[in-house]
């Protein structure tokens, strides 16, 4: 009898997983097929699961005539610059906020999280105006300096954490050998935190590239990410459903890749300090 109600529980309990699985895998499995799917039998009711895939909307949006792999080119600059230049400003600030102590400290984290929490939308018109008047609307080096405005904030909160887990008595041992501040921080304290480093760059890299508020107002048709070119699919004759589905589909691979590939480093950096001796 306890076997049967163990057996029981854990059928319970997988059943529970697989929905909930089901409800976060559903809606990318279906955009999958959507853009697979030939156009006929993309919104038929039941759905037809039996179909002859169709690559065409690949071919349409990234080959001929292929307007969304320009854009998919200019993700990658906006993302991996805002995160080049998001780390020399965020991992020293998030040095100091976790071993020195200053007036106002507390205030200005909850003003970086304060930062985080609101509504990318509420930036927009301030940003616009300002990259006007400085002439540079409608290049990548705005979009990146923009960016900055939620990548830093989230850096500097999620780095703080890992460096608050480094024994401070590490650091007094590189200080008495004459070691200084930066090199501390450097040569000391960053490599222990590599893991922490990565992830936190991943991201800000994930941030920066699904970012579309910003881009709407601030990039040009030269310099349009692949969030917004998705957007050119909803005209007056109707929408295009699958390629938008094949330009999201194509919007996911990079972020996928990146954590497949660094997925031991996302394990080390989530999981660092959780364990102490």
């Amino acid at each position: 009898m306890i076997g049967q109600n163990t057996a029981t529980r854990k059928i319970t309990l997988y059943a529970l997983l697989a929905l909930v699985m089901l409800f976060f895998i559903g809606p990318i499995i279906w955009f999958i097929l959507l853009s697979i799917r030939p156009p006929s039998t993309a919104f038929t009711m039941p759905p037809v699961l039996n179909f002859t895939p169709d690559l065409g909307a690949f071919t349409r949006t990234m080959v001929d005539p292929g307007d969304n792999s320009g854009q998919a080119v200019n993700s990658l600059i906006v993302a991996i610059s805002a995160v080049l230049l998001n780390l020399p400003f965020s991992v020293p600030a998030a040095y100091a906020l976790s071993r020195f102590k200053f007036r106002r400290k507390k205030f200005l984290m909850l003003w970086y999280l304060s930062l985080l929490m609101a509504p990318p939308v509420a930036f927009l018109i301030p940003y616009f105006i300002l990259m006007t008047n400085v002439g540079l609307s409608g290049t990548y080096l705005s979009m990146v300096l923009v960016m900055q405005t939620l990548t830093i904030p989230f850096s500097i909160w999620l780095m703080k954490s890992f460096i608050d887990e480094v024994p401070r008595e590490i650091e007094e041992a590189a200080r008495i050998d004459g070691a200084s501040g930066w090199t501390i921080m450097f040569r000391v304290v960053l490599p222990l935190v590599m893991p922490g480093l990565i992830v936190t760059s991943m991201f800000a890299f994930v941030f920066a590239w699904n970012n579309a508020a910003f881009p709407l107002v601030l990039s040009s048709q030269r310099t349009a990410t692949l969030p917004i070119g998705t957007l050119s699919y909803f005209t007056n004759t109707g929408v295009t459903w699958g390629n938008i589905a094949a330009a999201a589909v194509v919007a996911m691979l990079p972020p996928m890749i990146i954590f497949l590939v660094f997925d031991r480093f996302v394990v080390r950096g989530l999981t660092f300090g959780a364990v102490k001796g």
